[in-house]
C-alpha cells in the first residue's frame, strides 16, 4: 500500500513539475499577447484621432466652398445674363415627361 502511494506520489510530482512550466510559458506567451493587442489599440486611437482632425479639415473646407457657392449663385440674374451675351429665347417649347407606368392607365392607379 505504501509503495504505490509512494509511486502515486512521483507520478504526481513529474505532473507537477510539467504544469508548472506549462504555466510558466503560458503566462510569458500571453504576456506578449496581451502586450501586442495593447499596442494595436493605442496605434488604432492615435490613427482614429489623425482621421478626426482630417475630417475637420475637410469638413471646414466644404463649408467655407458652399458659402462661396452660394455667394456666387446670388449674383446670377437676367441682367447678368444679358451682359455675358445671352438672349431671351422666341420659341418657347416644353418637354413633357413619359409616364413611369407604362402597363397601367392612368385612371387605374
Amino acid at each position: 500500500m505504501n509503495q504505490s502511494k509512494a509511486i502515486n506520489l512521483n507520478s504526481i510530482l513529474s505532473h507537477k513539475e510539467k504544469i508548472i512550466n506549462f504555466l510558466f510559458f503560458a503566462i510569458i506567451f500571453l504576456s506578449f499577447v496581451y502586450v501586442f493587442f495593447l499596442h494595436k489599440a493605442i496605434a488604432n486611437v492615435v490613427e482614429r484621432e489623425s482621421v478626426v482632425k482630417e475630417t475637420r479639415v475637410v469638413s471646414t473646407r466644404v463649408s467655407d466652398l458652399e458659402s462661396k457657392y452660394f455667394q456666387v449663385k446670388n449674383t446670377i440674374s437676367i441682367e447678368l445674363a444679358h451682359e455675358k451675351g445671352f438672349k431671351d429665347s422666341d420659341a418657347i417649347s416644353f418637354i413633357s415627361k413619359k409616364s413611369l407606368t407604362a402597363m397601367v392607365q392612368h385612371h387605374e392607379l
